[in-house]
């Protein structure tokens, strides 16, 4: 009977949540704890880690998040509070949750690539409101116990190492292969360290910000370079000649960085887009008709990538506490996303704290 009444209790407080209800405005709200529906599980956030798509929707300038929602998918904490019919779970463990929430019954579901469900939903992206509160409800197939051994903030760091992970598997790269980034923040660096795993030979990476190229050689950048300081297209030519690159992440996917990674690749090769591109482009499609480029689209990941991802954060095969450079209070997140959007310091991953 006590047990009942605390669960009862927990379900008639109030909790924080964090809306963005237009570009650029994020409202606080006091908003009844959720309801659990046929085998969900209630998660109290720990952290949940602000990503550049959220920077995108809040601007107003993502393709697919619009407001009124609750922004947030990167995120970890401890289950609260179980439907009756969840069973694999109990209160108390510590989590993360894989944010994508698809049908199975579509013709890529039933293919295995249900990272592009036909009628996909994301938590905190689309169609389901996300961690930038104190409690969220989940399915319990889209909740992962936790390493006693990866911490609260790691956890929070899985979601986008799958992105890395899916981005270099979809690629199909080879031992030995010379790879060139194109952008030095959270993503673009989790794939230089993936990329790092596969074997490759030799990595490039660019950034306009000297201190993400500092951070890069850190996770082993063979070479980095500042578009403001070097051309890109002319260091290729010289130092690799007609042989040129195997292999280009776009992590910026804006219309300079499209255009200029078609000017550099090699005839017959890759440009992996994994950044989110803010709109349509101009960009010269007759070169990649002309080389036989392949231009190769990257979504999110699939359920072994984001588990590959919690297995290397685990086992230390990849890097992810020195990409955490603030942390702020939900109460102050509008202020984060104020000091994102200016961008007047040095930052890479903020995380947000209920």
């Amino acid at each position: 009977m006590k047990i009942k009444k605390i669960k009862k209790g927990l379900k008639m407080k109030k909790m924080l949540q964090a809306k963005l209800v237009d570009s650029e405005n994020i409202k606080l709200e006091n908003v009844p704890i959720p309801d659990l529906e046929k085998e969900e599980v209630l998660i109290e956030i720990k952290t949940c880690g602000i990503c550049g798509s959220d920077i995108h929707a809040y601007r107003g300038k993502h393709p697919f998040v619009h407001p009124p929602i609750v922004l947030g998918h990167e995120f970890s904490g401890t289950i609260s509070r179980l439907d009756s019919k969840a069973s694999n779970l109990k209160e108390g463990d510590r989590v993360t949750v894989e944010p994508n929430i698809v049908c199975g019954d579509c013709y890529n579901c039933l293919n295995g690539r249900h990272n592009i469900c036909y009628n996909l939903k994301v938590i905190g992206c689309v169609g389901h409101n996300g961690a930038f509160a104190e409690y969220i409800a989940v399915a319990e197939d889209k909740v992962i116990k936790l390493p006693d051994e990866v911490s609260f903030e790691d956890a929070a760091l899985v979601e986008p190492t799958a992105v890395a992970i899916h981005a270099v598997r979809k690629s199909e790269q080879k031992i030995g292969d010379k790879i060139l980034i194109l952008g030095a923040g959270t993503i673009g660096l989790l794939v230089l360290q993936v990329a790092k795993l596969a074997g490759e030979e030799e990595v490039i990476i660019t950034d306009l910000r000297d201190y993400r190229l500092k951070k890069a050689k850190e996770f082993g950048a063979d070479k980095v370079l500042n578009p403001i300081n070097e051309d890109i297209f002319s260091y290729i030519k010289k130092n690799y000649g007609s042989d040129g690159i195997d292999l280009i992440y776009d992590c910026v996917a804006i219309e300079e960085t499209i255009s200029q990674s078609i000017r550099i690749a090699r005839k017959g090769t890759k440009i992996i887009i994994v950044g989110v591109p803010k709109g349509s482009m101009n960009v010269n499609l007759a070169y990649v008709q002309d080389r036989e480029l392949e231009l190769i689209g990257t979504l999110m990941y699939t359920k072994k990538d984001f588990g590959t991802a919690l297995e290397f954060i685990h086992r230390q095969k990849i890097q992810v506490s020195p990409l955490v450079t603030h942390k702020f209070k939900l109460r102050e997140i509008e202020k984060a996303f104020q000091f994102l959007t200016k961008e007047r310091e040095e930052f890479l991953k903020i995380l947000i704290y209920p």
